[in-house]
């Protein structure tokens, strides 16, 4: 009977730290990997510029459903999740067979990215040691905030035609706003993109500022969390 007991325990134990070893690592692994490269690496390619529309669709689905098995060992974030990108991969595909959505699209695009970054940023900033799951989803946490900018940033594009001023061959696609947004995330800003509408320049100085709030917040949690864990260790051993 302890055998037993004993087996099960280790059984329990060993389908535990998978689980959890899935959910924080490999999904934060395989979610951050699919983020760089659908955002920097494949549009550099000429089969994604000639082909971009159904690119963005196909890359937003896949984000979307990699994104959404972050939270699954939390059912509170993982129905808002499953809710929020039902919604959104929907209202994506749907504008294919009926266009006037592509404003309701943008909206619930817009809303899902954001539902992941504070999923991602509550499994970020919760207490416990600073570990590389933890990094990771802070790293994609903050790529999410250049997407979910980029889409904010189409959205005014296509309710103002006129509150961007483009300069140069750079046209208004969704790859002209992710690089805008990132420029402007990361507060270099080259002026090739300008934006000239009072609602354009708002959403331009408030990524400005939550580029550098979160790197701030981040590194101070971070340090505080590690801070935390060493003394917690330290005491644990005395």
């Amino acid at each position: 009977m302890p055998v037993t007991r004993t087996t099960h325990h280790v059984k329990q134990r060993a389908r535990r730290f998978v689980q959890d070893t899935w959910e924080a690592q490999a999904n934060l692994s395989f979610f951050l990997l699919m983020l760089v490269l659908f955002t920097f690496v494949f549009p550099l390619t000429t089969v994604v510029e000639q082909h971009m529309n159904i690119y963005v669709d196909i890359a937003y689905s896949l984000l979307l459903v990699s994104g959404m098995a972050i939270s699954w060992g939390r059912p509170v974030l993982f129905s808002l999740g499953m809710v929020a990108g039902l919604a959104g991969l929907i209202t994506r595909w749907g504008v294919r067979l009926y266009p006037p959505l592509i404003t309701l699209r943008d909206a619930v695009s817009l809303t899902a990215i954001l539902l992941l970054v504070f999923i991602l940023l509550v499994r970020v900033f919760e207490r416990g040691p600073v570990s590389g799951s933890r990094v990771q989803g802070a790293l994609a946490a903050y790529l999410l905030l250049g997407l979910g900018w980029a889409h904010s940033y189409a959205i005014i594009n296509r309710l103002h035609p006129q509150a961007f001023t483009i300069t140069g061959p750079q046209a208004s696609t969704p790859a002209a706003w992710t690089y805008f947004s990132f420029i402007t995330l990361t507060t270099v800003g080259y002026g090739d993109i300008v934006p000239a509408a009072p609602v354009a320049r708002m959403l331009a100085m408030g990524e400005a500022l939550t580029g550098q709030l979160y790197l701030a917040v981040l590194v101070a949690r971070l340090v505080a969390l590690q801070v935390s864990s060493g003394s917690e260790s330290t005491n644990n051993h005395e």
